[in-house]
């Protein structure tokens, strides 16, 4: 009885923390808002010459080779890569010896990242987290297992450990994981997480290649991180999702910048609903330096289709279609004042998915020994 209350409360609390960020972030940017935000993006990008450089003969060449190897929409490119696992893998292979990916770093340094982890945006990403995790916490059973991908230094783990300690006050009945691809990232999060007396595991991997049983997660959350994936290894990492979370029970939640996004417009919203950290030219240029790297994909996404955007339409088509997910919601925000130009949805999978799955599932079943997946 004492966990449904709890339950009930969080979920009040959760909803009640969602209105009132949309509230903030639907409030409209006063001229002299803007006005900082142009002067500062002029002084940093064009004064002072911070634009990103693209590779125009690499480019070209992803241009005129991607179409000979993969179709054009993620949901064929789905299909292929369920009824072939091993000739699509081949595929991805030789198109990247021909047009090798241009990798792009993702420092989440907390010094820097704190600036602007308390903006609306990135709040109602952990409200999103944590209704996720409320959504099949009553019907998930013990131990329930939540994982984030892309972790950074820890911040939505710590909130998915946050509300798991709310519901188990013990710590008995739970084990979060985070994993980030850069080791620097685990690193700030280890230390982190010793200063705080957590218990979250974290270890570095590769999204594509999630080092879990199948049917062993009950909480998949990525966020700020898929749409860092290649376009062609992007069917990779939405399979291991469907095949490590539990049948019917298993939910995923993904927030990202969508395909709107423009640095200039984030750094509006941001100075628009939390302007007094903003007030200081600092922050905001702390801000947009932590900006270049979005700054540099969204140059590559226009210039290499291998780095081509998945709108949010398109992942969530391809989802329910192919992998016949549940939809449990698709948020957008900021809902008025200007682009909506981030996007979250939550799925869950089902008994239905792991039919589609089958065949991807015998191929990553047999060669978890060469990914050391872990023991659980």
């Amino acid at each position: 009885m004492k966990t449904e209350e709890t339950l009930s409360t969080l979920r009040k609390q959760a909803e009640q923390t969602m209105e009132s960020l949309h509230r903030q972030l639907n409030q409209p940017l006063r001229f002299i808002q803007k006005a900082v935000v142009d002067g500062l993006s002029t002084l940093y990008f064009d004064i002072l010459g911070k634009k990103p450089k693209i590779d125009e003969e690499a480019a070209r060449l992803a241009r005129e080779n991607f179409s000979r190897y993969f179709p054009e929409s993620l949901e064929e490119m789905l299909s292929q890569f369920l009824a072939d696992p091993e000739e699509y893998q081949q595929k991805v292979v030789a198109f990247e010896k021909t047009c090798p990916p241009v990798f792009v770093d993702f420092p989440t340094n907390p010094s820097y990242y704190r600036v602007i982890t308390s903006d609306p945006s990135r709040r109602l990403q952990e409200v999103l987290t944590r209704l996720a995790l409320l959504a099949n916490y009553a019907d998930a059973g013990a131990p329930y297992r939540a994982l984030d991908v892309g972790t950074g230094f820890g911040r939505l783990a710590r909130v998915m450990e946050e509300t798991l300690a709310a519901l188990d006050p013990e710590g008995k009945g739970y084990r979060v994981y985070g994993m980030d691809i850069l080791e620097s990232n685990i690193a700030e999060a280890k230390q982190l997480n010793h200063s705080l007396g957590s218990r979250i595991r974290f270890f570095t991997r590769d999204m594509n290649r999630i080092p879990f049983p199948s049917d062993s997660l009950n909480l998949v959350n990525i966020t700020d991180a898929s749409y860092l994936n290649f376009r062609q290894r992007r069917p990779f990492y939405l399979a291991e999702i469907a095949r490590v979370l539990t049948p019917n029970r298993g939910v995923c939640c993904i927030t990202n910048p969508n395909e709107n996004t423009t640095l200039k417009e984030y750094n509006y919203v941001m100075m628009r609903t939390n302007y007094r950290t903003y007030l200081n030219p600092l922050n905001i240029l702390k801000a947009t330096v932590l900006g270049k790297c979005s700054l540099y994909i969204d140059a590559l996404s226009k210039a290499r289709p291998d780095w081509a955007l998945t709108t949010t339409a398109d992942m969530t088509n391809t989802l329910s279609r192919i992998l016949k997910v549940d939809i449990i919601d698709i948020h957008n925000w900021p809902k008025k004042g200007g682009p909506a130009i981030y996007s979250g949805f939550t799925f869950a999978v089902n008994a239905e998915t792991k039919k589609q799955l089958a065949r991807y599932t015998e191929f990553r079943e047999s060669h978890k020994a060469d990914d050391e997946w872990f023991d659980l």
